[in-house]
C-alpha cells in the first residue's frame, strides 16, 4: 500500500507557526527552506511508487519524506544512523520534509537501505538530480549560456594492494561465497587452501608475509589460484560473480604456458594494463597514473561573470549550480566525457553556448565537436610534446600567413621554403646552423652535408596560430573565468566527503556523487537567498 502526504494542498492554519517568526525566518533562509519551497513536490515519487504494489504489503513510509532523507543524507555525508536520528529528531529536517505526524517522523536504518536499494535498481538517481537542478536554475533565473567543465579523482573505500594481495583477496573473496552458497563443493577444497586463504592461520599464511618476501610468494599464490580455477571450471558454481573475478585476475596477473616446466606463471609487472582489477573489494575501481586509484568524476557548472569593482552597488550575482554530474573509470580521457556532457545538457535544455575547459579537453575533434552543437568551447590546446622534452616546437619559428617559416628562433633566414598538399618544408644551411646555440634542441634534421630541414603539417600550422591566438590578452580575458571551478571540485571533494568515501562501486559511487552535486547546488541557493534577504 502506497503512503504520499499531501503537499499540493495549502494549510487552514500555519502547522509550523509555534516556532515563533524569528526561528521560522531562519529555516525560511536554510537549505531547508530551499529543498521545501522549490524541491519536495518535485520529488518523482511517482517513479519510486512504481517499485511497490498497491494492493499488497503494509503501509509504505510516506514517499515524500523517504525519498527526500536520502537526499538529505548526502547533502550533509549523514551515516544511515545519523540520518534516522536526523529524520526523528531534527527540526530542520522536520521543516524540510514537510513533516507533521509521529508516524512520519521515524525511518529505521533498515527502511534506509530499502528505499535507497530502490532508487540504485531505478536509476532514479540521476533522474533526481536532472529534475531537481533544472527546478533550481528555473527558480533562480540561472543562464546556462556559459558553463565550465572540469574533472577530479575520487577514491572509493578500499585499500592499496600489492599483486600478491590481489590473488589473495579474490580467492578469498571466491571461497567465502562457495561456502555460503555451495557448501557441498566447499567441503571438496583442499584444508591447506581453507587454512591459508579463509582461516589465514598458521604457517605459510599470507597474511604473515613481509613485504620483502612478497614477491617470492607470488607464484605459489598463482598455482593455487589456478587449481582451483581448474577444479570448479565446469561446476555449478562457475556461474558465481566471484568465481568470474576470480579468472579475471588470474588473466590479468598471471599467464598459463603448457609446455614449460613450470606452467603457471606471473606476467611480467608492465604488461599489466592500467584496466586491471586493482581491488577485488570493488572491480570497478581503476587505477591512472597520474591521478592514482578510483573513479573519475566530470563535473560542469554554470558561472557569471562579475566584475565588484563596476557593480558594488548590484545585486550578487547568481549562484554556480552543477549542471552535469559523470562519474567514470579512472582510464577514461577527459576528452571523451564532452559529447555526453553536451548531450544531456541540451536534452535538459540546459546546454552551454560558450564552455570554458582545460586543454585536456581541447583538442581538434574536442572543438569540432562543440561547434556541431553549437557550443564554443574555450579551451587551450596542449602543450606541444617537444616543449616538454626540453626542444625546440613550431611555437618558437616565425611563420608567414600561408605557413612557410620566414625567420629560425636563432633570427636565421631560411634557405628554401616549400608548401605541398600534406606537408611544408623549410630548409636551412649548414653554415647558419653551424654556430646556432640551439642546434641540439633544434628539431631541423641533417640532409646530405649541405642544408638541414624541418617537415610540419597544415594542421600543425593551424596549431600555430590557434596557441599564438591564445597568448592575446582577449583569450586570458575570457579563459580566466575558468579557474572558479577548481574551488567547486575542492568544495564537492571535502565539504561534502567525497575525499573519504564509504562505499565501493561504479552504482554507489555514481549515486553517491551524483546526489551530493545536487546538495552542492542547494547549499548554494540558500546563500545567495540569504545575500538577496
Amino acid at each position: 500500500m502506497l503512503t504520499f502526504g499531501d503537499h499540493q494542498n495549502g494549510d487552514l492554519f500555519d502547522p509550523w507557526e509555534h516556532l515563533g517568526p524569528k526561528r521560522l525566518k531562519l529555516l525560511e533562509r536554510s537549505w531547508a527552506g530551499v529543498f521545501r519551497e522549490f524541491l519536495l513536490k518535485q520529488l518523482p515519487v511517482g517513479k519510486l511508487a512504481e517499485a511497490f504494489r498497491k494492493d499488497l504489503g503494509r503501509p509504505t513510509k510516506d514517499l515524500y519524506v523517504a525519498l527526500g532523507a536520502l537526499i538529505l543524507q548526502q547533502l550533509h555525508d549523514f551515516t544511515d544512523r545519523q540520518t534516522t536520528e536526523a529524520v526523528a529528531l531534527n527540526m530542520t529536517w522536520h521543516y524540510a520534509l514537510d513533516i507533521r505526524r509521529d508516524a512520519d517522523a521515524y525511518l529505521c536504518e533498515r527502511t534506509i537501505r530499502n528505499y535507497r536499494q530502490k532508487v540504485l535498481a531505478a536509476g532514479l538517481d540521476q533522474v533526481l538530480f536532472q529534475t531537481l537542478t533544472d527546478r533550481l536554475i528555473e527558480e533562480m533565473g540561472v543562464d546556462t549560456g556559459k558553463q565550465r567543465l572540469d574533472s577530479t579523482a575520487v577514491k572509493s573505500a578500499i585499500r592499496g594492494l600489492t599483486r600478491l594481495g590481489i590473488l589473495v583477496e579474490a580467492t578469498s573473496k571466491f571461497l567465502r561465497e562457495l561456502k555460503r552458497k555451495h557448501a557441498a563443493l566447499y567441503a571438496d577444497v583442499a584444508p591447506d587452501t581453507i587454512r591459508k586463504y579463509v582461516e589465514r592461520s598458521g604457517d605459510g599464511c599470507f597474511g604473515d608475509t613481509r613485504p620483502s618476501e612478497s614477491k617470492k610468494r607470488l607464484p605459489e599464490a598463482a598455482q593455487d589460484v589456478f587449481e582451483l580455477i581448474q577444479q570448479f571450471r565446469a561446476a555449478e558454481c562457475s556461474t558465481l560473480e566471484s568465481y568470474q573475478l576470480l579468472r579475471r585476475v588470474f588473466d590479468e596477473q598471471c599467464e598459463v604456458d603448457e609446455n614449460s616446466a613450470t606452467p603457471v606463471s606471473v606476467r611480467p609487472p608492465h604488461t599489466t594494463a592500467c584496466a586491471h582489477v586493482i581491488n577485488p573489494a570493488d572491480p570497478d575501481a581503476r587505477y591512472n597514473k597520474h591521478r592514482g586509484p578510483g573513479y573519475l568524476v566530470q563535473i560542469m557548472e554554470t558561472y557569471e561573470e562579475s566584475h565588484p569593482d563596476e557593480q558594488e552597488q548590484a545585486d550578487p550575482p547568481k549562484p554556480d549550480l552543477i549542471t552535469y554530474v559523470a562519474v567514470n573509470p579512472m582510464t577514461m580521457h577527459d576528452k571523451d566525457a564532452l559529447t555526453p556532457a553536451m548531450d544531456c545538457t541540451e536534452q535538459r535544455g540546459v546546454k552551454p553556448k560558450e564552455l570554458l575547459a582545460d586543454s585536456h579537453y581541447g583538442s581538434t575533434e574536442c572543438l569540432e565537436k562543440g561547434r556541431a552543437r553549437d557550443v564554443e568551447i574555450v579551451s587551450p590546446a596542449q602543450t606541444p610534446k617537444g616543449k616538454l622534452q626540453g626542444k625546440l616546437t613550431l611555437e618558437d619559428f616565425e611563420l608567414a600567413e600561408d605557413g612557410r617559416i620566414t625567420r629560425c628562433p636563432h633570427g636565421q633566414e631560411p634557405k628554401e621554403t616549400s608548401v605541398a598538399g600534406i606537408r611544408l618544408q623549410v630548409v636551412f644551411t649548414l653554415e647558419s646552423c653551424a654556430t646556432c646555440p640551439h642546434r641540439e634542441r633544434c628539431p631541423a634534421s641533417s640532409v646530405g652535408r649541405s642544408s638541414a630541414r624541418y617537415q610540419y603539417t597544415h594542421d600543425r600550422v593551424h596549431l600555430w596560430r590557434r596557441r599564438q591566438k591564445e597568448r592575446g590578452k582577449e583569450f586570458r580575458d575570457r579563459y580566466r573565468w575558468r579557474a572558479g571551478v577548481e574551488a567547486t571540485m575542492s568544495r564537492f571533494k571535502y565539504q561534502m566527503g567525497m575525499a573519504s568515501l564509504r562505499v565501493r562501486g561504479m552504482t554507489k559511487i555514481t549515486y553517491t556523487a551524483t546526489l551530493r552535486a545536487l546538495g552542492l547546488n542547494i547549499q548554494r541557493v540558500a546563500a545567495y537567498r540569504l545575500k538577496t534577504g
